[in-house]
C-alpha cells in the first residue's frame, strides 16, 4: 500500500497518467514500475490568486535523486509514501490605475520591494515573507493614503504575506495652498509640522489638513507676537479642507503685538484667578495689545507651608477683583501686577491621642482644631490632666509640645502645638484561693496603674500553711518572683495550695538508748516518720549503703545500714568523726531530702543485753549466779586499739580492746572487767566480760558501764 500526495491539498498530479489530488492510496505489487508527474507551476483550482512551484519529490525514505517533476519509481513495501513538495505563492494585487495606454500616465508609482509598478497588476510573493510597499506620487499629484486601514497609513508600510491581498493606494491631483502670516515671517503649523510664512504647499483635492500656529513667538527683531485670528475664521488649531477649485487658495494667520504681563503675589507662591482660572504665582502671560483680562485675588488663603494670609491690595491700587486693558505702548516694556497680602498666625492644636477637649483662650476646642490670630497676640491653652481610655487604660497629661507652660505668642505663619499624653495601664492582682498570700510589686503603684512600657517585678508571698504553685491569666510559669511589661492592661493571679502536714522532726540517738549525742563507730538509730517505704534488715559483710530504697549521708559519706523501717533506721556511724556538731541527710526514692542535726562525742556508752559466758541469754528462767562470768553487749565505748573498717565485721583475732579504761557498775560496786573491746563477727558492737562477786545478792540487779567519764544506761540482770 503506497500513498501519493502533494503539499497543496487542492493540487492535481498524475499517477500512471491518471489525474488525482489530495492523498491517493494505491495497492502495487512489489517491484512494479510507476510514473509520478506534476506540473512545474500549478494554480490552485479552489483558492484565488494562489499558485504552487514544484521543488522536488519526497518519500518516506528521503528525497528522490532526480529533480524532475516526472519520475519513475519501483514499488517497495519499505517505502510507504511519496509527496510532491511545493512552494506556495500569493498574489499582491495593486489596484489604483489601469494602464491601458502606453506610455502609462499614472498618478504615481507603487514600489513592492525594489520593483516599481505604474498601474494595476498582480505581484507574486512567497508565503510567509515580509513585503514593504511604498506609494510615490507623480508630478501634479499627492499621495492621499491607503483605502485599507481607514486611509491612516503613511506612504510606506510593510506586512507579512500569508494570503492573497489587494492594496489600494490613493493619489489625488495636487492643489497649491498658500499659507501666510501678518506680519510675515512667523511660524505656522501645517499637519503639525513647523513652516515659516509665507509658504506654498501642494495638497490633494478633497483632503483634510491640520492648521495651527505657534503662540506666543518672537520675530527676527525680537518682538513678541500672539495669535489673533485665521482668515478662514478657524480656531487657533483647526482642520482645513482642500476644495476642488482650479484657482489657488490662501489662508492667513493674523498676529498682534504681545504685552508680557507678570501676575505675582507678595509673598510669592500664592494663587489668584486669571480670567476665571486658578493660577499659582508668579506667572508670565503674553496677551495681545488691546485685550482685556480679569484678575481676582482671594481675600484669604493659605500658602504651601500652611501659613495664612489676608488680602491687602493690588500693586496698582485696584480692589480684590479688577479688569485690566492692555495698551499697544505697553508691548515693549510689559507690565507687572502684584496682589499684596498681610500675614496671619495659624495655630493647629493636636493631641496624642486625638479627640481631647482642650480650651483655647477659654473657648472649647476638640483636637485636632485650628485658630487664626493676629501676629503678636497671646494665646492660652489648657488641657485636662487625665483622660479615661477604656477599661484599665487612662492617659496622663505630660505637657504641651510647642507651647511651654500652655502659653504662646502668635507668630506669622503656621505652627503646631501638641498636648502630649502618655498611656497608663492597670495591673490587677489576685490569688487563688483568695487571701492565700500577699504581694510585692516593684515599682509600687498606689492605684495599680503604670506608665506604658514599665517592667514590673511581682513576688507572691504565700500565707502560713500555703505553697505557691504558679502564675495564671497574663503571666505564666512558676518562677517567683517574675516580671511583666505593662504594654496593655494586665491581670495576674497567683495559684496557691495548702502545704501537706510537715513530717515529724528527725532525731538521732544511740541505738542502745535515748542519748543527746552519739559516738564514732557506734550503732546509731534515726527516729521519725515516713523514713522508708518498707521494713528491711541486712547482715551482709560489708553492710549495704542503700537498703529498702533509703540511704544516709553524713560528712560527705554514705553510712552502713543494718535496718530500715518507716519509723526507725539503724546504721553504723563513721568511726573517724571528731567530736562536734554534724548534719545527717536522709535520701529516699521519690521523696525530698530530709536532714537532722546531731552531736558527736568520743564516748557515749550504751548497753543492749547480757549473756552467760556460753552465749546463752540471761533470763528469769536462766539467771546469772554469784561468781559467774557474764558478758555485757553495748556500743559507743570509744576508740579501739586497732582501727576498724566501717561496715565490716570484726575479725576473730587478735582481740581489739578499747583504748580507755572501762568500769562496770553493779549495785554500787565498781568492777574491773576481764576484757572490754570489739565483738568478733559483729559490726559496731562492743563486749564486756566481767566476773560477778561471790556475795552478789539474789535479785534483779542494775548493771552499767563507765568509760571516759561517761556512764551508760542501766541494764537489769537477774542474779540468783
Amino acid at each position: 500500500m503506497t500513498r501519493v500526495s502533494a503539499t497543496g491539498p487542492d493540487v492535481l498530479f498524475q499517477v500512471d497518467q491518471q489525474w488525482v489530488s489530495g492523498n491517493a492510496v494505491f495497492a502495487w505489487p512489489a517491484g512494479s514500475k510507476h510514473t509520478l508527474r506534476i506540473d512545474p507551476l500549478t494554480y490552485s483550482p479552489l483558492l484565488l490568486k494562489t499558485r504552487y512551484f514544484f521543488n522536488w519529490w519526497q518519500s518516506s525514505a528521503g528525497p528522490l535523486s532526480s529533480p524532475s517533476n516526472e519520475v519513475v519509481i519501483t514499488a517497495d513495501p519499505r517505502i510507504t509514501w511519496y509527496n510532491a513538495d511545493l512552494k506556495t505563492q500569493y498574489a499582491i494585487t495593486l489596484s489604483f490605475y489601469p494602464c491601458t495606454d502606453q506610455p502609462c500616465n499614472s498618478p504615481g508609482t507603487v514600489w513592492v520591494g525594489q520593483v516599481p509598478f505604474p498601474g494595476n497588476t498582480d505581484v507574486w510573493c512567497d508565503a510567509g515573507v515580509t513585503v514593504a510597499v511604498e506609494a510615490v506620487p507623480n508630478t501634479g499629484y499627492v499621495f492621499a493614503g491607503w483605502w485599507q486601514g481607514g486611509g491612516s497609513l503613511g506612504p510606506l508600510y510593510s506586512f507579512v504575506v500569508n494570503a492573497p491581498v489587494t492594496v489600494y493606494p490613493r493619489f489625488s491631483p495636487a492643489r497649491k495652498i498658500q499659507l501666510s502670516s501678518s506680519p510675515q515671517g512667523l511660524q505656522l503649523l501645517a499637519d503639525r509640522t513647523v513652516v515659516f510664512a509665507p509658504v506654498t504647499l501642494e495638497w490633494g483635492f478633497d483632503t483634510r489638513h491640520d492648521l495651527g500656529v505657534v503662540t506666543p513667538q518672537r520675530d527676527n527683531h525680537g518682538r513678541t507676537w500672539v495669535f489673533q485670528s485665521w482668515s478662514d475664521g478657524g480656531l487657533l488649531n483647526h482642520s482645513y479642507s482642500v476644495a476642488p477649485m482650479t484657482t489657488a487658495d490662501s489662508v492667513e494667520a493674523r498676529f498682534v503685538r504681545a504685552v508680557e504681563t507678570l501676575v505675582a503675589t507678595e509673598p510669592p507662591g500664592l494663587s489668584v484667578k486669571v480670567d476665571g482660572g486658578d493660577v499659582t504665582t508668579p506667572k508670565d502671560f503674553f496677551w495681545g495689545a488691546g485685550d482685556t483680562h480679569t484678575l481676582a485675588a482671594p481675600l484669604h488663603q493659605i500658602d504651601a507651608t500652611g501659613a495664612p494670609w489676608t488680602f491687602r491690595a493690588w500693586s496698582n491700587g485696584a480692589p480684590a477683583q479688577q479688569t485690566i486693558q492692555l495698551a499697544p505702548e505697553q508691548a515693549d516694556g510689559g507690565i507687572r501686577v502684584t496682589a499684596v497680602y498681610n500675614p496671619l498666625s495659624r495655630i493647629r492644636m493636636e493631641s496624642v491621642p486625638n479627640g481631647v477637649p482642650v480650651t483655647v483662650d477659654g473657648a472649647d476646642c476638640i483636637t485636632p482644631c485650628e485658630i487664626e490670630r493676629a501676629v503678636g497676640a497671646s494665646v492660652r491653652l489648657v488641657a485636662p490632666p487625665a483622660l479615661p481610655g477604656g477599661d484599665g487604660v487612662r492617659y496622663q497629661f505630660e505637657g504641651w509640645e510647642g507651647a511651654e507652660g500652655g502659653s504662646l505668642q502668635a507668630s506669622a505663619g503656621f505652627r503646631r502645638v501638641t498636648a502630649r499624653y502618655s498611656a497608663w495601664y492597670r495591673l490587677t492582682l489576685a490569688s487563688r484561693p483568695a487571701d492565700s498570700g500577699s504581694w510585692q510589686a516593684t515599682p509600687s503603684s498606689a492605684d495599680g496603674f503604670y506608665p506604658a512600657g514599665t517592667s514590673v517585678a511581682l513576688a507572691f508571698l504565700p500565707a502560713s500553711g500555703m505553697q505557691f504553685q504558679g502564675w495564671e491569666l497574663d503571666l505564666a510559669g512558676t518562677n517567683n518572683p517574675a516580671s511583666l511589661v505593662m504594654n496593655a492592661p494586665h491581670s495576674v493571679r497567683a495559684a496557691a495550695q495548702a502545704l501537706p502536714p510537715a513530717p515529724p522532726r528527725l532525731r538521732v540517738s544511740s541505738a542502745a538508748g535515748d542519748t543527746t549525742a552519739v559516738a564514732p563507730g557506734s550503732i546509731v538509730s534515726l527516729f521519725g516518720a515516713e523514713l522508708a517505704g518498707v521494713t528491711a534488715g541486712s547482715t551482709a559483710d560489708p553492710l549495704p549503703q542503700s537498703l529498702g530504697g533509703v540511704s544516709i549521708r553524713c560528712a560527705g559519706r554514705l553510712m552502713p545500714l543494718l535496718y530500715v523501717s518507716p519509723g526507725q533506721i539503724n546504721f553504723q556511724m563513721a568511726g573517724d568523726l571528731e567530736p562536734g556538731a554534724y548534719k545527717l541527710e536522709l535520701y529516699r526514692e521519690g521523696a525530698p531530702v530530709r536532714s537532722a542535726d546531731f552531736t558527736v562525742e568520743s564516748h557515749v556508752p550504751g548497753l543492749f543485753t547480757s549473756t552467760h559466758a556460753d552465749g546463752s541469754a540471761i533470763t528469769p528462767d536462766s539467771p546469772a549466779h554469784s561468781g559467774e562470768r557474764v558478758v555485757l553487749y553495748g556500743t559507743g565505748f570509744g576508740p579501739y586499739v586497732f582501727k576498724l573498717l566501717d561496715g565490716f565485721r570484726v575479725p576473730a583475732s587478735p582481740p581489739d580492746p578499747v583504748t580507755d579504761t572501762l568500769e562496770v557498775l553493779v549495785s554500787g560496786r565498781v568492777l574491773t572487767p576481764e576484757f572490754a573491746g570489739a565483738t568478733p563477727g559483729m559490726t559496731g558492737i562492743a563486749m564486756v566480760q566481767v566476773v560477778l562477786p561471790q556475795d552478789m545478792p539474789e535479785a534483779e540487779t542494775e548493771f552499767s558501764v563507765r568509760i571516759g567519764g561517761v556512764e551508760s544506761n542501766q541494764l537489769r540482770v537477774m542474779v540468783r
